[in-house]
Protein backbone atom coordinates (compact mmCIF):
# COMPACT_ATOMS: atom_id res chain seq x y z
CA UNK A 1 0.00 0.00 0.00
CA UNK A 2 1.23 3.52 -0.96
CA UNK A 3 1.82 6.08 1.94
CA UNK A 4 -1.12 8.75 2.55
CA UNK A 5 0.45 12.04 3.09
CA UNK A 6 -2.90 13.92 3.86
CA UNK A 7 -3.12 15.01 7.71
CA UNK A 8 -6.64 13.48 7.67
CA UNK A 9 -5.69 10.70 6.43
CA UNK A 10 -8.22 7.52 6.07
CA UNK A 11 -7.72 4.51 7.44
CA UNK A 12 -7.98 1.11 5.46
CA UNK A 13 -9.97 -0.81 7.94
CA UNK A 14 -12.41 2.00 8.02
CA UNK A 15 -13.16 2.08 4.18
CA UNK A 16 -13.64 -0.15 1.83
CA UNK A 17 -13.04 -0.10 -1.65
CA UNK A 18 -14.51 -2.27 -4.37
CA UNK A 19 -14.33 -3.33 -7.84
CA UNK A 20 -17.12 -2.14 -10.10
CA UNK A 21 -19.29 -4.36 -11.83
CA UNK A 22 -19.13 -4.46 -15.62
CA UNK A 23 -23.12 -3.46 -15.75
CA UNK A 24 -22.36 -0.07 -13.79
CA UNK A 25 -19.73 1.38 -15.77
CA UNK A 26 -22.82 3.34 -17.54
CA UNK A 27 -23.39 5.20 -14.21
CA UNK A 28 -19.82 6.46 -14.17
CA UNK A 29 -20.38 8.45 -17.52
CA UNK A 30 -21.86 11.43 -16.20
CA UNK A 31 -18.31 11.91 -14.37
CA UNK A 32 -16.11 10.44 -16.96
CA UNK A 33 -17.04 12.76 -19.56
CA UNK A 34 -15.94 15.59 -17.39
CA UNK A 35 -12.20 13.98 -18.00
CA UNK A 36 -10.16 14.51 -21.70
CA UNK A 37 -9.53 11.35 -22.52
CA UNK A 38 -12.73 10.06 -23.78
CA UNK A 39 -14.39 11.52 -26.53
CA UNK A 40 -18.03 10.00 -26.21
CA UNK A 41 -19.86 7.62 -23.93
CA UNK A 42 -19.10 4.98 -26.69
CA UNK A 43 -15.78 5.55 -26.88
CA UNK A 44 -15.65 4.94 -23.46
CA UNK A 45 -17.96 1.94 -23.13
CA UNK A 46 -15.54 0.50 -25.81
CA UNK A 47 -12.38 1.04 -23.91
CA UNK A 48 -13.65 -0.46 -20.57
CA UNK A 49 -14.26 -3.82 -22.51
CA UNK A 50 -12.00 -4.19 -25.27
CA UNK A 51 -8.71 -2.33 -22.74
CA UNK A 52 -9.27 -4.13 -19.23
CA UNK A 53 -11.04 -1.00 -18.55
CA UNK A 54 -11.56 -1.29 -13.89
CA UNK A 55 -13.89 0.89 -11.74
CA UNK A 56 -12.68 0.97 -8.07
CA UNK A 57 -14.91 2.93 -6.09
CA UNK A 58 -15.72 3.26 -2.28
CA UNK A 59 -18.53 1.24 -0.52
CA UNK A 60 -21.59 2.75 1.08
CA UNK A 61 -21.15 6.39 -0.28
CA UNK A 62 -23.85 7.94 -0.02
CA UNK A 63 -24.44 10.08 -3.51
CA UNK A 64 -25.17 9.28 -7.07
CA UNK A 65 -21.29 8.59 -7.95
CA UNK A 66 -18.80 7.67 -5.15
CA UNK A 67 -15.47 8.58 -5.15
CA UNK A 68 -13.76 6.63 -7.21
CA UNK A 69 -10.49 5.50 -9.93
CA UNK A 70 -10.55 4.37 -13.62
CA UNK A 71 -7.63 2.44 -14.74
CA UNK A 72 -7.19 0.64 -17.61
CA UNK A 73 -4.55 -0.95 -20.12
CA UNK A 74 -2.02 1.49 -21.55
CA UNK A 75 -2.55 1.01 -25.12
CA UNK A 76 -2.12 -2.26 -25.80
CA UNK A 77 0.13 -3.51 -23.33
CA UNK A 78 -1.64 -5.79 -20.45
CA UNK A 79 1.67 -5.21 -18.55
CA UNK A 80 0.82 -1.59 -18.05
CA UNK A 81 -1.62 0.01 -16.41
CA UNK A 82 -2.62 3.17 -16.39
CA UNK A 83 -4.92 5.75 -14.87
CA UNK A 84 -7.11 7.65 -16.54
CA UNK A 85 -9.43 9.17 -14.19
CA UNK A 86 -9.94 9.98 -10.58
CA UNK A 87 -12.66 12.06 -8.88
CA UNK A 88 -12.16 12.26 -4.50
CA UNK A 89 -11.64 14.34 -2.37
CA UNK A 90 -8.43 14.67 0.52
CA UNK A 91 -7.18 11.37 1.44
CA UNK A 92 -9.77 9.33 -0.29
CA UNK A 93 -7.84 9.92 -3.51
CA UNK A 94 -4.49 8.30 -2.32
CA UNK A 95 -6.50 5.25 -0.67
CA UNK A 96 -7.76 5.27 -4.22
CA UNK A 97 -4.95 5.12 -6.42
CA UNK A 98 -2.85 3.03 -3.66
CA UNK A 99 -5.81 0.31 -3.77
CA UNK A 100 -5.77 0.17 -7.57
CA UNK A 101 -2.13 -0.18 -8.04
CA UNK A 102 -1.51 -2.67 -6.05
CA UNK A 103 -4.68 -4.74 -7.56
CA UNK A 104 -3.22 -3.74 -10.79
CA UNK A 105 0.18 -5.22 -9.74
CA UNK A 106 -1.59 -8.79 -8.16
CA UNK A 107 -2.78 -9.35 -11.56
CA UNK A 108 -0.08 -9.30 -13.05
CA UNK A 109 1.04 -5.20 -13.86
CA UNK A 110 4.84 -4.75 -14.25
CA UNK A 111 3.94 -0.77 -14.19
CA UNK A 112 1.51 1.65 -13.36
CA UNK A 113 1.35 5.03 -14.71
CA UNK A 114 -0.35 7.97 -14.88
CA UNK A 115 -1.76 10.27 -18.19
CA UNK A 116 0.73 13.48 -18.17
CA UNK A 117 -0.36 15.77 -15.19
CA UNK A 118 0.23 19.18 -13.94
CA UNK A 119 3.18 19.74 -11.82
CA UNK A 120 0.90 20.24 -9.00
CA UNK A 121 -0.71 17.12 -9.74
CA UNK A 122 2.65 15.36 -10.05
CA UNK A 123 3.46 16.36 -6.34
CA UNK A 124 0.60 14.91 -5.47
CA UNK A 125 1.10 12.02 -6.62
CA UNK A 126 5.01 12.02 -5.73
CA UNK A 127 3.74 11.63 -2.44
CA UNK A 128 1.77 8.24 -3.00
CA UNK A 129 4.79 6.85 -3.41
CA UNK A 130 5.23 7.76 -7.36
CA UNK A 131 8.18 9.31 -9.04
CA UNK A 132 8.52 10.82 -12.89
CA UNK A 133 8.98 8.25 -15.59
CA UNK A 134 8.86 10.87 -18.47
CA UNK A 135 8.31 14.80 -18.82
CA UNK A 136 7.00 16.36 -21.42
CA UNK A 137 7.34 19.52 -22.89
CA UNK A 138 4.49 21.24 -24.36
CA UNK A 139 4.55 23.93 -26.83
CA UNK A 140 2.83 26.84 -28.91
CA UNK A 141 2.48 28.81 -31.60
CA UNK A 142 0.11 31.49 -33.26
CA UNK A 143 -1.24 30.21 -36.63
CA UNK A 144 -0.52 31.86 -39.96
CA UNK A 145 -0.45 31.05 -42.85
CA UNK A 146 3.28 29.39 -44.30
CA UNK A 147 4.60 31.49 -46.72
CA UNK A 148 6.25 28.32 -48.36
CA UNK A 149 6.30 24.45 -47.93
CA UNK A 150 9.56 22.46 -48.49
CA UNK A 151 8.84 19.40 -49.91
CA UNK A 152 11.46 16.80 -48.43
CA UNK A 153 12.10 15.28 -52.17
CA UNK A 154 11.18 14.60 -55.38
CA UNK A 155 10.48 11.35 -55.10
CA UNK A 156 8.17 11.75 -51.65
CA UNK A 157 4.48 13.17 -51.93
CA UNK A 158 2.19 14.24 -49.42
CA UNK A 159 -1.42 12.33 -48.96
CA UNK A 160 -4.46 11.97 -47.29
CA UNK A 161 -4.51 8.50 -45.15
CA UNK A 162 -6.02 6.04 -46.19
CA UNK A 163 -7.22 2.70 -44.36
CA UNK A 164 -5.52 0.49 -46.46
CA UNK A 165 -2.39 1.95 -45.23
CA UNK A 166 -2.68 0.95 -41.76
CA UNK A 167 -0.83 -1.66 -41.46
CA UNK A 168 2.09 -0.01 -43.06
CA UNK A 169 1.49 3.40 -40.69
CA UNK A 170 1.58 0.81 -37.79
CA UNK A 171 4.92 -0.42 -38.70
CA UNK A 172 6.69 2.73 -39.45
CA UNK A 173 5.37 3.73 -35.43
CA UNK A 174 6.88 0.97 -34.41
CA UNK A 175 10.31 1.78 -35.92
CA UNK A 176 9.68 5.51 -35.06
CA UNK A 177 9.38 5.45 -31.38
CA UNK A 178 10.33 3.55 -28.33
CA UNK A 179 8.25 0.45 -26.94
CA UNK A 180 6.43 2.44 -24.36
CA UNK A 181 5.41 4.76 -27.16
CA UNK A 182 4.00 3.22 -29.79
CA UNK A 183 0.44 3.14 -31.27
CA UNK A 184 -1.90 0.15 -31.38
CA UNK A 185 -4.63 0.41 -33.90
CA UNK A 186 -6.73 1.24 -31.37
CA UNK A 187 -4.91 4.28 -30.30
CA UNK A 188 -4.03 5.31 -33.50
CA UNK A 189 -7.46 5.37 -34.47
CA UNK A 190 -8.30 7.61 -31.36
CA UNK A 191 -6.12 9.98 -31.50
CA UNK A 192 -6.99 10.64 -35.56
CA UNK A 193 -10.79 11.02 -34.72
CA UNK A 194 -10.46 13.10 -30.97
CA UNK A 195 -10.90 16.16 -32.48
CA UNK A 196 -14.25 18.02 -34.14
CA UNK A 197 -12.50 18.53 -37.07
CA UNK A 198 -9.15 15.81 -37.88
CA UNK A 199 -6.54 15.79 -40.32
CA UNK A 200 -4.36 12.35 -41.36
CA UNK A 201 -1.32 13.08 -43.93
CA UNK A 202 1.14 10.71 -45.05
CA UNK A 203 4.74 10.76 -46.98
CA UNK A 204 5.18 8.34 -49.42
CA UNK A 205 8.30 7.48 -51.34
CA UNK A 206 7.63 4.78 -54.36
CA UNK A 207 5.25 3.31 -52.69
CA UNK A 208 6.66 3.13 -48.67
CA UNK A 209 5.14 5.09 -46.02
CA UNK A 210 7.80 7.28 -45.16
CA UNK A 211 6.45 9.17 -42.11
CA UNK A 212 3.33 10.54 -41.49
CA UNK A 213 1.66 12.96 -39.40
CA UNK A 214 -1.97 13.36 -37.62
CA UNK A 215 -4.08 16.87 -36.50
CA UNK A 216 -6.49 18.12 -35.64
CA UNK A 217 -8.94 21.13 -34.66
CA UNK A 218 -11.31 22.13 -31.39
CA UNK A 219 -13.25 25.43 -32.93
CA UNK A 220 -10.36 28.09 -32.55
CA UNK A 221 -7.28 25.76 -31.60
CA UNK A 222 -5.52 23.02 -33.18
CA UNK A 223 -3.35 20.26 -32.70
CA UNK A 224 -0.16 18.75 -33.77
CA UNK A 225 -0.99 15.23 -32.37
CA UNK A 226 1.45 13.00 -33.46
CA UNK A 227 4.17 13.16 -35.86
CA UNK A 228 6.18 10.02 -36.88
CA UNK A 229 9.49 9.41 -39.63
CA UNK A 230 10.47 5.85 -40.31
CA UNK A 231 13.71 4.77 -38.57
CA UNK A 232 16.61 5.82 -40.91
CA UNK A 233 15.02 8.61 -43.13
CA UNK A 234 15.24 11.35 -40.29
CA UNK A 235 16.82 14.72 -41.35
CA UNK A 236 15.29 14.22 -44.95
CA UNK A 237 12.88 16.89 -44.17
CA UNK A 238 9.75 14.32 -43.98
CA UNK A 239 8.64 15.68 -40.60
CA UNK A 240 9.38 19.13 -41.53
CA UNK A 241 7.50 19.22 -44.67
CA UNK A 242 4.52 16.73 -43.10
CA UNK A 243 4.45 19.17 -40.40
CA UNK A 244 3.96 22.16 -42.92
CA UNK A 245 1.40 21.28 -44.46
CA UNK A 246 -0.57 19.77 -41.31
CA UNK A 247 0.01 23.56 -39.77
CA UNK A 248 -1.45 24.72 -42.99
CA UNK A 249 -4.47 22.79 -43.15
CA UNK A 250 -5.30 23.45 -39.43
CA UNK A 251 -5.21 27.19 -40.20
CA UNK A 252 -7.35 26.89 -43.45
CA UNK A 253 -10.03 25.12 -40.81
CA UNK A 254 -10.17 27.85 -38.44
CA UNK A 255 -6.99 27.39 -35.71
CA UNK A 256 -5.33 30.20 -34.28
CA UNK A 257 -3.25 28.54 -31.74
CA UNK A 258 -1.61 24.98 -32.60
CA UNK A 259 -0.29 23.10 -29.91
CA UNK A 260 1.74 19.79 -29.71
CA UNK A 261 3.98 18.50 -27.21
CA UNK A 262 6.83 15.61 -27.06
CA UNK A 263 9.54 14.37 -24.40
CA UNK A 264 11.62 16.55 -22.67
CA UNK A 265 14.97 14.30 -24.00
CA UNK A 266 13.54 14.26 -27.45
CA UNK A 267 15.37 16.99 -28.77
CA UNK A 268 15.58 16.82 -32.33
CA UNK A 269 11.68 17.19 -32.14
CA UNK A 270 12.38 20.36 -30.01
CA UNK A 271 14.45 21.77 -32.70
CA UNK A 272 12.02 21.37 -34.82
CA UNK A 273 9.32 22.54 -33.32
CA UNK A 274 11.13 25.87 -32.80
CA UNK A 275 12.12 26.20 -36.29
CA UNK A 276 8.32 25.92 -37.35
CA UNK A 277 7.81 28.90 -34.99
CA UNK A 278 6.47 26.99 -32.07
CA UNK A 279 7.64 28.24 -28.35
CA UNK A 280 8.04 26.27 -25.39
CA UNK A 281 5.92 27.26 -22.19
CA UNK A 282 7.38 26.62 -18.96
CA UNK A 283 5.31 24.73 -17.50
CA UNK A 284 6.19 20.60 -18.18
CA UNK A 285 3.64 17.47 -17.98
CA UNK A 286 4.83 14.89 -15.74
CA UNK A 287 3.69 10.82 -16.53
CA UNK A 288 4.27 9.43 -12.78
CA UNK A 289 5.20 6.22 -12.06
CA UNK A 290 4.92 2.71 -9.93
CA UNK A 291 6.30 -0.39 -10.35
CA UNK A 292 5.61 -3.56 -7.28
CA UNK A 293 9.00 -3.91 -5.93
CA UNK A 294 9.46 0.63 -6.06
CA UNK A 295 12.46 0.54 -8.37
CA UNK A 296 12.78 2.00 -11.78
CA UNK A 297 11.54 0.89 -15.27
CA UNK A 298 12.78 -0.32 -18.41
CA UNK A 299 10.75 -1.75 -20.72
Amino acid sequence: MVPITDPLAVQSHAVAVEEAPPESFKSFWPEVRRGYFFRSKQHYLDFMRSCGGRIYSLRGHKGSIPPFVLVGNWRSRGDITALWHLKGLGAVRGLLVGEAAERSFENGTRLFVTRPLGEGQAGEFKGWGFTPLYRIVLLERRSRRMEETREPTSEVELIHFRKRYLEDVLELDSTAFDDFWKLDARTLNAVATSCSRNVFLLARDRGRIAGYAIGGTNGRLGYLQRLGVRAGRQGEGIGEALSLRLIDALTAMGAHLICVNTQEENNAARSLYRKLGFEEIPERRLIMSRTPDGAGWGP
